[in-house]
């Protein structure tokens, strides 16, 4: 990794590259590697069926090398959570100027979910949402979902023209959205629904993006700001 330091001299400015040591960068990529590691595996084999030494292994890296960059599954379970949610932000400052909330959300949601069916989540997840809680224990869930409630309501008040501080309805409308996963979830599960277990795999995209549609339905019109 390079990075440009600005080192002034009589009479002229220049650019003068500067590379990190190699300790700090190969630590860098360490820590990179451990985190992406860790938001795969708890995404599909969720945060307490997943062990330390099962992400240091998808990783490529020695146990105690993650012990180097995180003392607990929790504090690691935050940092992936974190760059779920930090990609999901990249998306909405890409795309709100001349998108919705409702829009962003149903782009990201559909690759999202194509992408943990590919992972392979149908069995575990089933399993999970049979349980009287399908976010018991799963703190990186609820890290991941918490950013995504924040994220949601923050855009969702510039849509509405609503100050979040004093209007209740961004966040209350957040909540639905990032919830909405849970549900259509449960409905490919089988739950909340007359048929037998469906198609996980096959259903999940089509019920979580319904959820959206239904939910856009509802509070679209309290959209103020122009959309080209």
């Amino acid at each position: 990794m390079v990075v440009s330091e600005i080192i002034l001299q009589p009479k002229e400015t220049y650019v003068m590259p500067v590379e990190y040591p190699k300790r700090t960068l190969k630590k860098n990529q360490n820590r990179e590697k451990l985190v992406v590691a860790a938001a795969t595996l708890f995404s599909r084999n969720g945060h307490m069926s997943t062990t330390l030494n099962d992400v240091a292994s998808h990783a490529g890296v020695h146990v105690q090398t993650l012990y180097k960059h995180f003392k607990t599954k929790e504090e690691l379970a935050i940092a992936s959570a974190e760059i779920v949610v930090k990609d999901c932000r990249t998306k909405f400052e890409e795309k709100f100027p001349s998108q919705s909330t409702f829009a962003i959300w149903r782009q990201w949601i559909e690759d999202t979910v194509s992408y943990l069916t590919d992972l392979g989540i149908g069995t575990y997840k089933q399993e999970q949402i049979r349980s009287a809680s399908s976010l018991l224990n799963d703190n990186y869930l609820l890290v991941v979902y918490s950013g995504y409630e924040d994220l949601l309501a923050e855009y969702l008040a510039q849509d509405f023209e609503m100050d979040p501080k004093i209007d209740r309805l961004p966040r209350l409308v957040a909540c639905m959205l990032w919830s909405g996963n849970e549900a259509a979830m449960k409905r490919s599960a089988g739950l909340d629904t007359a048929k037998d277990i469906l198609n996980f795999n096959h259903e999940l995209l089509a019920e979580s993006l319904s959820v959206i549609d239904d939910i856009e339905k509802i509070f679209s019109s309290y959209i103020k700001l122009p959309r080209p």
